[in-house]
């Protein structure tokens, strides 16, 4: 697994300060190393590990390191970080290889002089029984050591939602997500979808609500499967779904996706259309429009224009909409388990945010026509982007009501955390 802890290290490196997606930054270490299946596996795990729980583990270095962290080079510190994820959160690697391991690490990435520290670092936390060393602080304090989230966002979610919502939240925001799939209800049954997904290998049931959502079990290699080029499903969260079915958008209308890369609610709401109607697709950038209208072609759904355009600004040439769908872009709080780099955001980077999405939302309600829905939607949950935008909108638009509006924190269904606001042009 030498090549394996290489690539993984090599990965949290970027990471520091490059603003990078997880995701794209460990599968190109990983085919760049010529890691096997094995051992790719073997690296991602260790790499979202030890992402997912860095705040708890220097934690731990704060009190083990007789050196700040700041002070270490990033190869040292990646060592000691997955040393430390490899005593306490990985099962399948014993003690003894956790430290060797990281101690030859940190030899290979050319700190060989820091071997020394790191094994003594790693030994001493070892000799200690593997103990977290307690906050001492505040009940946020402690909780954002032991759920390894920020305090401040442990402070705002206990203010915002109580300390069960809270308590909740911070669990789901750990751990491997649920993988959901909607199926293409133009080609085929949620029931025949599982017949055909487990004739390739694969498990999964139907998750209802809401229809069409299946629910997989395991690994799901979804690009190499027959049923995916056939355009029998796409990969969406159920909460996801559940906000494109507060759309209600029926066969005939006509409808708009506002921020609709990289397309799932568009397909959804397509299919629940019975691909009659009209669904404009929009996204500020042309390359992510595209990406809409090529899954569009792969699921045979002939209703959907993609476009590029600014969400922000006004577009007369658009027309009139029955429905319009307003996915802002936000802070993601509610995904940090698929993107555990979000969570260490600092606050004031997500400051303006609130303002954007209000703009977006302004401008989007002008394409509604009488009578006719919005949905309001966000990926996070803050208050600040999701009720307040909301409250302020219906205070300064007179023509506009609140239908319904729901905070998904998990309490129900096993979903990303999300936010759906239902509105109506009186």
């Amino acid at each position: 697994m030498k090549d394996a802890r290489t690539a993984a290290a090599q990965a949290l490196m970027r990471m520091e300060g490059a603003g990078a997606y997880s995701n794209l930054v460990i599968d190109a270490l990983s085919a760049k190393n010529g890691l096997s299946p094995r051992d790719g596996a073997f690296a991602a795990a260790l790499f979202y590990g030890t992402l997912e729980r860095m705040l708890t583990i220097d934690h731990i270095l704060a009190r083990y390191s007789a050196k700040p962290l700041s002070a270490l080079t990033p190869a040292v510190r990646a060592s000691l970080r997955m040393g430390v994820c490899q005593l306490l959160y990985m099962d399948g690697v014993d003690d003894y290889a956790a430290v060797s391991e990281s101690v030859n690490l940190v030899k290979s990435l050319g700190c060989a002089r820091a071997s020394g520290f790191v094994n003594g670092v790693l030994r001493a936390f070892l000799r200690d029984g593997k103990a977290v060393p307690p906050a001492g602080s505040s009940r946020a304090g402690q909780l954002a050591v032991d759920y390894s989230c920020p305090a401040w966002l442990v402070e705002e979610w206990l203010a915002s939602y109580g300390e069960e919502a809270a308590l909740r939240m911070l669990a789901g925001s750990l751990g491997k997500a649920p993988v959901y799939l909607r199926a293409n209800t133009l080609r085929i049954t949620p029931e025949a979808l599982c017949e055909r997904l487990a004739a390739e290998g694969a498990e999964a049931v139907p998750a209802a609500p809401p229809d069409g959502c299946v629910a997989v079990r395991g690994r799901l290699a979804v690009e190499t499967l027959s049923a995916f080029a056939e355009g029998l499903f796409h990969v969406q969260d159920r909460a996801s779904q559940l906000c494109a079915e507060a759309l209600g958008a029926l066969p005939g209308e006509r409808v708009l996706d506002a921020c609709a890369a990289p397309g799932g609610k568009t397909f959804t709401i397509a299919e629940r259309m019975e691909n009659r109607g009209e669904v404009v697709a929009r996204d500020l950038h042309q390359k992510r429009a595209d990406l809409v209208a090529k899954g569009a072609r792969r699921l045979g759904v002939s209703i959907v224009t993609a476009s590029a355009g600014d969400a922000g600004v006004y577009d007369p040439a658009l027309g009139e909409f029955d429905r319009v769908l307003c996915d802002v872009p936000c802070s993601g709080f509610g995904v940090i388990r698929r993107k555990p780099e979000i969570k260490y955001k600092p606050p004031e980077s997500i400051q303006n945010l609130p303002e954007i999405q209000y703009k977006i939302l302004q401008t989007s309600s002008q394409y509604l026509r009488s009578g006719g829905r919005l949905v309001y939607s966000t990926c996070t949950l803050l208050p600040a982007e999701n009720e307040r935008v909301v409250e302020r909108f219906l205070a300064e638009n007179g023509g506009f009501g609140l239908i319904s509006q729901e905070t998904h924190t998990g309490e129900r269904e096993d979903t990303d955390g999300f936010f759906t606001a239902c509105l109506e042009r009186r």
